[in-house]
């Protein structure tokens, strides 16, 4: 293996917790530089120091990145509006179950709940929503602010780490906004004849001063079983057309996670939000450099190996090759648009309107709705964002509301 030298190199000034490194330092020293996915799921779950294990609270407006649901309760009021219309299309199931991966805090649960409830108040004896959230910490204040709503006979907790999911199956929907992004990656370069692999070594300093560094190889098993020649193939993509140097990642641990969503659904739907493309936008242009981003403190860079565990990694969704891998899963597609089109189909410009009918709203209060509701659909940011809808063992046509649907609910209250 050699070392590429493209790749930005941290100071060890910036280098991140101490603990981490050195774990990750100690499983370089034997066994020698690892894949870039390894190095990214200690980075973000080590069980004491991973960025999403965390003990302080790292997503939202004082930490690393603001989300979705965060922007304004209407996110999820709108969401809820399309929950809502799959319990009809499944003849209204006693128990509904809605699953959450990500939940965090229990934001967007508490809005979703809230607006389904408003539109289907006889679904409340029904209702179960699980959290399923990977940071202990993070389930006990989703439970505690729920218990505190008058929420906590709806909701419970539970997790994905060395447990079955699929032993748990619901009859409901499953949800997932911005958790796929997160999943590692395999970082792949083409050199103009074939693909190789960056791993991730560590370079010496003076004392005790040393580096994370990018270390090209050929292409590891778990990166090479993904057969990625024919796959671009079948997406009408030659790699040969591209630049020299041209770098994208793959997600193995994206195909395993939709494994899991699906064996965790009886019957019912899934919905996947994510900033991402099909395969034939995903591998062109600019995207040819590499989707692989940090975010720390609301800035975003592409050095990976600055501040280890205290900055969020990402890398966007390849949806076509999700989607393979959820209809492998038993799933069926319902859908993929941009997050514009699905709120605006579910009603997102409803939910202004009515507010601003509302005699008490507040001058104030509707124009940050306003500017919260323009940036989750604004074409150049939040508004590309893809949507994905699943079904398994449960209608998929006419696609659902969100989806082109013709299942329109009946207005929605603000709560």
């Amino acid at each position: 293996m050699t070392s590429n030298g493209h790749d930005q190199r941290t100071a060890p000034d910036d280098a991140g917790i101490p603990g981490l490194i050195a774990d990750i330092r100690i499983e370089i020293g034997e066994r020698g530089p690892i894949s870039f996915a390894r190095f990214m799921k200690l980075a973000l779950y080590h069980p004491l120091h991973g960025y999403y294990l965390s003990p302080v609270r790292r997503p939202g407006r004082g930490g690393d990145f603001l989300t979705a649901p965060e922007m304004h309760p209407f996110f999820g009021l709108a969401i809820a509006r399309h929950i809502a219309a799959l319990w009809d299309r499944l003849d209204r199931p006693d128990p509904f179950t809605i699953r959450e991966y990500g939940s965090g805090v229990g934001g967007l649960a508490y809005d979703i709940i809230a607006g389904v409830l408003d539109l289907r108040p006889e679904l409340r004896p029904a209702l179960r929503y699980r959290l399923n959230e990977i940071n202990p910490h993070r389930s006990r204040q989703a439970l505690d602010a729920m218990r505190q709503a008058g929420l906590g006979d709806l909701v419970s907790a539970e997790r994905t780490a060395g447990s079955d999911v699929g032993a748990g199956a619901i009859t409901g929907v499953v949800v997932a906004n911005e958790v796929a992004d997160a999943l590692p990656v395999h970082r792949l370069v083409w050199d103009g004849a074939a693909f190789h692999e960056l791993f991730v070594g560590w370079e010496a300093g003076q004392a005790e001063d040393g580096r994370f560094i990018a270390v090209e190889g050929p292409l590891s098993p778990e990166a090479a079983a993904l057969d990625l020649p024919g796959y671009l193939d079948r997406h009408g993509l030659d790699p040969a057309s591209w630049p020299a140097g041209s770098r994208i990642e793959v997600s193995p641990a994206a195909e395993r996670w939709i494994a899991e969503v699906g064996a965790g659904i009886a019957r019912g739907y899934a919905l996947i939000i994510d900033y991402g493309y099909a395969a034939s936008d995903l591998y062109r242009d600019h995207r040819l450099e590499g989707t692989l981003r940090a975010y720390r403190q609301h800035e975003v860079t592409d050095d990976p190996f600055g501040h280890v565990g205290m900055q969020d990694l990402t890398a966007h969704v390849d949806f076509s090759r999700l989607m393979e891998a959820a209809e492998g899963a038993g799933f069926t597609v319902t859908g993929l648009t941009t997050q514009a089109d699905f709120l605006a189909q579910v009603g997102l410009g409803e939910l202004l309107v009515a507010l601003q009918r509302q005699p008490d709203t507040v001058v104030e209060e509707y124009y940050r709705a306003q500017a919260a509701v323009f940036r989750l659909i604004d074409p150049a940011g939040m508004g590309r964002f893809r949507v994905l809808g699943m079904a398994r063992n449960a209608p998929a046509t006419p696609p659902p509301l969100g989806f082109a649907g013709p299942d329109l609910p009946e207005p929605l209250r603000i709560p």
